[in-house]
């Protein structure tokens, strides 16, 4: 048995950790601190956030010799160690650990530290002087008050904690008890519209899987706050984030925007409890957090989810077809118009997600695409492939099911172009010059056709106007600020570059530089005034015609629209 005693600081931000243990061997020790928490493929280094460490053996100063950046190592002596610890905690995402007056939250990947050799013993976790008014939400088994335990480590960091004014939101799904953990500040909503359109959302997910689900209960916790959004998945739990407005509020008819964007985000996480969870790469069964866990096939596991995602909203009910064609549309539209997408291929980007995909750059719109956004449509084009190519037979639905049957009976990981060839025989088809097309080249997907098997028509609309300046920017009150030049654009043929600093279009304060620049025909030239590195310039910016690049999706067949939306 491991203990582990946590302690809040909340002015220093500091959680203060106590780990101890029976070494029952005369092996020398070694400890260490995740490098990245699983779901978020990017190394964090959560090791220089202790701020403090020693260890004791039998009640003796133990010495701790750092290997590496996150591995330490001790000689060996038998006994009862404790290893004493602090973490500083100020990161506001759903990947690290937070703490000050107010609030508490973490991911164990970021707290707690790993001894070698007894990963597979039971892991428990005792919180002292935690502030009098805090609540506590997670989902690891509690077995009294404030302490918790789980049969290793690896379940150990897969349940994030949060702590402070708590307010909890319950329903059932097929028979399984759910609940919402609300945090933070923000407005009175329609409770009862969450409950039930999540509930509704839960309910189509766990039936689109056999029983039994890879839980027997399920925590949402959700903070809210000041333009946040983001989610990570865990075992039997998820930590999202969202903006405060984005609640449904009282009397509100069609889901507005942002409250889609909330119930995606959801179904996003909740999928993850089959898809990555339980089905996952062989490079993820069991994670090595210590360094990168490389596959092409994060395509899989975040574009399905991707595709499934917004998909649940209409299966569930909780927003239109039409809404969902309109959600649909836009996403094609965002990947048409990012130019990365004729220079990475899917496989790659999954590949290449720790250096390039997570770490982003004013180039990046050139030089990557997303295997979350280009993954979805991949999905969406393989699904409607297989449906057109089996008669309506089969469908990715299948497919999904029986991975999760293969996972339910083996446990095991699905190694690299392994998802492709258990996706052919689960549907007898051949589809090796789909995945060729898909995976591996840079083409263009085949929407066109694959949407008109769905009964759906893709318009690609050309905007009256000219085209856009070509880059993405900051507006300010005076000026603008361009934080990405899209290759071949106006902004980019006009010498514009990352960072520029634009006061002025022709002569007039850049108080709106879009709404300025829309005013121009194709053709016209605009002089552009400037500052780059603190020195005045100016150039001259033609605009160009836009591109047919957005995407208008209309019903042209109803009849075989339903059947591709509803017949799963």
């Amino acid at each position: 048995m491991l203990n582990y005693t946590v302690r809040p600081k909340c002015l220093p931000h500091e959680w203060e950790i106590t780990l101890s243990f029976i070494k029952n061997n005369t092996l020398p020790l070694e400890i260490s601190l995740p490098n990245w928490v699983p779901g978020s493929y990017l190394v964090r280094d959560f090791s220089r956030h202790i701020t403090s460490l020693k260890a004791f053996c039998n009640k003796q100063p133990a010495v701790l010799q750092q290997k590496s950046k996150n591995i330490w190592t001790a000689d060996a002596c038998e006994g009862e160690w404790q290893i004493c610890y602090t973490v500083y905690a100020f990161d506001t995402s759903v990947r690290g650990a937070f703490l000050n007056t107010e609030r508490g939250f973490f991911d164990g990947a970021c707290l707690f530290l790993r001894i070698s050799g007894y990963e597979t013993l039971p892991h428990r976790l005792t919180f002292e002087h935690l502030p009098e008014r805090w609540q506590t939400a997670t989902s690891m088994p509690q077995i009294a008050p404030h302490t918790f335990q789980t049969a290793s480590y690896a379940e150990f960091i897969d349940h994030p904690f949060e702590f402070g004014q708590i307010e909890f939101l319950e329903f059932e799904a097929a028979g399984i008890a759910h609940r919402i953990a609300l945090s933070g500040i923000y407005p009175e909503f329609d409770r009862n519209r969450l409950i039930n359109d999540v509930q509704k959302i839960c309910a189509a997910e766990l039936a689109a899987f056999p029983a039994p689900a890879p839980f027997t209960e399920y925590l949402f916790l959700l903070h809210l706050g000041d333009n946040i959004y983001g989610g990570l998945e865990h075992l039997s739990s998820t930590a999202l984030q969202s903006d405060r407005h984005s609640l449904p509020a009282a009397g509100m008819e069609e889901a507005d925007d942002a409250y889609t964007q909330l119930l995606g985000l959801f179904s996003h996480e909740y999928f993850h409890a089959w898809n990555v969870k339980s089905i996952k790469p062989a490079a993820f069964a069991p994670y090595d957090l210590n360094q990168e866990c490389y596959t092409e096939q994060l395509w899989a596991f975040e574009g399905i989810t991707s595709y499934y995602d917004d998909l649940f909203l209409a299966r569930s009910g909780v927003i239109a077809p039409e809404a969902y064609l309109k959600l649909l549309g836009q996403l094609i539209s965002r990947i048409r118009q990012t130019p990365g997408r004729l220079k990475q291929s899917l496989a790659e980007s999954s590949f290449t997600a720790w250096n390039k995909f997570y770490k982003q750059d004013e180039n990046s719109s050139n030089a990557i695409v997303s295997y979350y956004q280009k993954g979805a449509l991949a999905a969406l084009c393989l699904d409607l492939t297989i449906r057109r190519q089996s008669n309506g037979k089969t469908s990715l639905d299948n497919v999904m099911r029986r991975l999760y049957q293969d996972w339910l009976e083996h446990g095991t990981g699905i190694p690299e172009g392994g998802w492709e060839a258990r996706c052919q025989e689960i549907t007898g088809l051949n589809l090796e010059a789909y995945f060729q097309t898909a995976l591996s080249s840079t083409d263009e997907l085949p929407l066109e056709n694959c949407l008109q098997s769905a009964g759906i028509t893709l318009e690609w609309q050309q905007p009256n106007a000219a085209a856009p300046i070509g880059a993405r920017f900051t507006q300010h009150a005076d000026h603008a600020v361009l934080t990405q030049v899209l290759n071949s654009s106006s902004a980019e043929n006009g010498g514009l570059c990352p960072h520029d600093k634009i006061i002025a279009l022709n002569g007039y304060a850049c108080t709106d530089l879009a709404a300025q620049w829309r005013k121009l025909a194709v053709g016209d030239s605009a002089a552009v005034h400037f500052f780059r590195n603190g020195i005045l310039r100016q150039t001259v910016l033609t605009a160009q015609a836009a591109e047919a690049d957005t995407a208008a999706l209309h019903i042209a067949d109803q009849r075989l629209f339903e059947n591709w939306l509803f017949n799963h």
